[in-house]
């Protein structure tokens, strides 16, 4: 009798293959969205989570005119190659209130043998250093010998552990961790090293950055002490630069990541309204047109548990088999289509751990399965406790 009640399962369902072909398709919408959101809202946190760790400054002083001001250098690695003046990091470093400063130097370059596109290069001081080093320390012990460089996560290097910049070779000692933002893509050197680059590039006709002027500067400030006078005091001594407190470094990248997570979870939860809604109206118009056919299995011995039991297996295939193609369709999509989310969004992306994401494809399996089981629930017991003689009676 059990193959009975699953052929009959099997063959309502294909009856109506445009009603049900619809229901596993908005099932597996609301299962991709619902996947979807999860790995995105959590990718999010994580490329905040890595970023925050490697940012540690207090406030940032960057040339007039710096697309850093706008975070771009420190969540993408776009580089103008505007300079300060080697005087502000030595005026820095002395103001009362300020326990640390660090010179950071920046520029790109098209002549690497290791991408298509631009590689940033982005130089710092290991004896000073409080917010590049700690990062690079994860995947690489050692201290730097002049003339060695260490790569994003995203940069693919030659045979032999070479990098090519200006007809120089330079030694790749580390690949560093994913950030999940174009610093993947930026090459890390000491100062020493950023002025062998320096002479190369002038060698070819690029004069990027002047000697011993960085681009940036990072600093750290002792516990109680005031920025705005820090900012003032730096402001009256030097002209055509900004100082940015670390408050005010990721406002604008952290409000538009807020406001993708906000989306993307209304447009889950609105599609899985919908599922419920719908599963609910198309299970309750085909069973008030089915009434005589349950009613006629009553006669022949079917009992009431097995006519809910077919009802309910209708929507476990419809619901269970989106929630299956939704969840393929959504983890594929959202691993194949990262690189490009980081690329267009212009925010920190690094996708969760791997129990995560296995944690997440779990529920994005059943969710949506149970939330459509359960909207067809009420009418299968409906269906339990059909009246024989009168549902004969009105299709008679």
């Amino acid at each position: 009798m059990k193959y009975t009640t699953l052929k009959i399962i099997y063959t309502n369902f294909w009856s109506h293959p445009v009603r049900s072909l619809g229901l596993v398709i908005l099932t597996a919408i609301a299962s991709a969205t619902l996947l979807s959101g999860v790995i995105f809202s959590k990718s999010l946190d994580a490329g905040f989570e890595q970023l925050s760790s490697r940012m540690g400054a207090d406030l940032l002083i960057v040339p007039f005119g710096s697309e850093a001001k706008n975070q771009s250098v420190l969540l993408q690695g776009d580089l103008s190659h505007k300079t300060l003046p080697r005087e502000v990091l030595d005026f820095t470093r002395k103001l009362p209130g300020v326990s640390a400063a660090s010179p950071q130097f920046y520029f790109t370059t098209l002549s690497a043998s290791c991408c298509d596109k631009k590689v940033n290069i982005i130089g710092f001081d290991p004896k000073t250093d409080f917010t590049i080093k700690p990062w690079i320390r994860r995947t690489y012990k050692k201290d730097f010998v002049p003339g060695s460089v260490i790569v994003g996560n995203d940069i693919n290097i030659e045979e032999g552990g070479v990098i090519k910049f200006f007809g120089k070779e330079f030694i790749v000692v580390g690949t560093l961790e994913p950030l999940g933002n174009k610093l993947d893509q930026a090459v890390f050197a000491d100062v020493e090293t950023i002025e062998i680059l320096r002479k190369a590039a002038a060698e070819v006709g690029y004069n990027f950055i002047s000697e011993g002027e960085p681009s940036a500067i990072l600093a750290n400030l002792e516990k109680g002490a005031d920025f705005e006078k820090i900012s003032q005091t730096i402001h009256e001594h030097f002209d055509n630069l900004h100082v940015i407190p670390r408050k005010n470094m990721f406002d604008s990248v952290i409000a538009t990541a807020g406001s993708f997570k906000i989306a993307v979870w209304i447009i889950s939860g609105f599609f899985l309204l919908i599922v419920i809604a719908v599963v609910y109206i198309a299970f309750s118009v085909s069973t008030n047109e089915r009434k005589r056919e349950f009613a006629t299995l009553l006669v022949i011995g079917a009992t009431r548990k097995k006519l809910t039991n077919i009802v309910l297996g209708e929507s476990l295939i419809a619901s269970g088999s989106g929630a299956f193609a939704g969840t393929l369709f959504g983890t594929v999509a959202i691993l194949s289509f990262r690189f490009l989310i980081q690329e267009n969004l212009q925010i920190p992306f690094s996708l969760p751990n791997t129990s995560t994401i296995l944690l997440t494809i779990v529920g994005a399996l059943f969710i949506p399965a149970i939330a459509g089981l359960g909207a067809s629930y009420h009418i299968a017991k409906k269906v339990g406790k059909i009246d024989v003689y009168t549902a004969l009676k009105e299709d008679a």
